[in-house]
C-alpha cells in the first residue's frame, strides 16, 4: 500500500515522499487563467468556492447544520439540490464509499487531484465537478483527468460513462456534459509539457 498524503495548506499531494502535480496546477501550467482574471477577484472566487465545495459536501454526507448557514450559501446549495433532483443523482456508499471530495492519484502518470463526485447519474457512473465561477474551455480536460483517476478504482462494469461539470449560482445551476472523446489525450499532452518543463 503505497503512502498517499495531502498537505491542506500547500495543497500538495505526495505518494511515498514524491510530490504528485494536481491536475488543476497542471492544466493551469499550461493555460493560466491569471492572464485574463486579476489576481484579486482570483482570490475572491476561490475562497467562495472553497465555500460552497464545503457546504455542499457536508449536505451530501448528511452532517450540513443548514439552520446555521448564511444566506448566500443557501442559494448555491439549494442550486445543488435541484440539480441532483433533476438529474436522479444517486451515492451508492455502501459498494463505494469514496464517493464525495475523493482524493485519488494515478498509479501510471503520477498526478493526483481532488474528485468532487462520483455518483450515478441515471444509473450510469458519472465524474460531477462542481463550479461557481464562469464555463472555461479547459473544464472539460479537468474531468477527463479524473475520470481517469476513478477508473482506476471501479470495476470494469461501473467505469465512468459520463463527464459533467455543473456551473453553481445565486440562483439555479447550468450543466455541461464533456463529450470529447480526446480530452483525455489533451490532459496527457500537458502533463507531458508541465514534466518537460520541471525535468534537468
Amino acid at each position: 500500500m503505497d503512502d498517499f498524503t495531502f498537505d491542506e495548506l500547500k495543497h500538495e499531494y505526495k505518494v511515498n515522499g514524491l510530490i504528485y502535480p494536481s491536475v488543476t496546477k497542471i492544466i493551469g501550467d499550461i493555460f493560466p487563467i491569471s492572464d485574463f482574471i486579476s489576481k484579486e477577484l482570483l482570490e475572491q472566487k476561490a475562497d467562495l468556492g472553497k465555500k460552497i465545495h464545503s457546504t455542499t459536501e457536508l449536505y451530501d454526507k448528511g452532517t450540513l447544520d443548514v439552520d446555521k448557514l448564511h444566506p448566500t450559501l443557501k442559494t448555491y446549495l439549494d442550486s445543488w439540490i435541484k440539480f441532483r433532483k433533476d438529474f436522479n443523482v444517486q451515492f451508492d456508499l455502501d459498494s463505494f464509499s469514496e464517493q464525495i471530495e475523493t482524493l485519488l492519484y494515478h498509479s501510471v502518470y503520477k498526478f493526483a487531484g481532488r474528485v468532487d463526485r462520483i455518483p450515478f447519474v441515471d444509473k450510469e457512473r458519472c465524474i460531477i465537478d462542481l463550479k461557481s465561477g464562469t464555463e472555461q474551455k479547459t473544464h472539460s480536460l479537468q474531468t477527463a483527468a479524473y475520470a481517469m483517476l476513478a477508473n482506476q478504482l471501479l470495476d470494469r462494469k461501473f467505469k465512468i460513462k459520463k463527464r459533467y461539470a455543473v456551473y453553481l449560482s445565486e440562483t439555479g445551476y447550468k450543466v455541461t456534459e464533456h463529450k470529447n472523446t480526446n480530452d483525455e489525450n489533451i490532459f496527457l499532452s500537458c502533463l507531458t509539457i508541465y514534466n518537460y518543463r520541471r525535468s534537468k
